[in-house]
């Protein structure tokens, strides 16, 4: 298809698509409620919003009495110090990186999470060097869906925005992405479904990185039985 010709680069979004945060970061803000005498019935509604525009809405949601600072430090910690290991690969997600990592492509991590946990979340999974780019929400006046990151991915891989292409589970994202002229890729593993993510703007939309690993692994094989004939 289009969209993989001519592809030097690659921006995967973190939380949701290559790894399960999602689920964990719910815990951990049940957690910290609980202790403030909140019980918080099903998941927070967050759309793709950054950890800090959570917390924020947390604070006003349920009147809280506390610097947002500090709950955010708080909600850092306990994921760290007790929460991290809970924190796995989405399915496919270590195929499609080496996958990309085969065709030799740049890449990017874009998150709206904090640098102290993106780094961290990173490490804990042996990846913290596979990356060109790291891009939070500490390096961006404004997340996602304005494409400040984006734009600074296109910069720092020195391409054109069509050579880029980005893997993105939430609106926000995938906005983000078309404001910066960068083809993106819907994976419904984290925020959003895959309808939601068509309707975003995105140009392909996947169940999971697995089957978008396999959709591409499909496509090769194609290719090279047409290059053979």
């Amino acid at each position: 298809m289009f969209i993989f010709y001519n592809l030097k680069g690659v921006a995967i979004d973190l939380d949701g698509t290559l790894v399960n945060s999602l689920k964990v970061y719910d815990e951990v803000h049940k957690k910290i409620l609980e202790k403030y005498n909140i019980k918080l019935d099903g998941s927070l509604d967050n759309f793709g919003m950054s950890p800090e525009e959570i917390i924020y809405d947390i604070v006003n949601r349920y009147n809280l009495s506390i610097p947002i600072d500090d709950l955010k430090k708080e909600f850092e910690n306990m994921i760290l110090n007790e929460y991290i290991e809970k924190i796995k690969f989405n399915p496919g997600a270590k195929q499609i990186l080496n996958y990309f990592k085969d065709k030799k492509y740049k890449m990017a991590i874009f998150t709206s999470n904090t640098r102290r946990l993106t780094i961290e979340i990173l490490k804990h999974l042996h990846i913290d060097n596979l990356f060109d780019i790291i891009i939070t929400s500490d390096d961006v006046k404004q997340t996602k869906p304005d494409p400040e990151g984006y734009i600074k991915i296109i910069k720092g891989f020195s391409v054109l925005p069509n050579e880029i292409l980005a893997i993105e589970d939430s609106i926000y994202g995938v906005i983000a992405a078309k404001r910066a002229g960068i083809n993106v890729i819907g994976v419904a593993s984290g925020v959003n479904k895959k309808r939601e993510l068509i309707s975003a703007g995105a140009t392909m939309a996947f169940k999971n990185l697995k089957e978008l690993y396999n959709y591409l692994i499909e496509e090769d094989n194609k290719n090279n039985q047409n290059n053979n004939q």
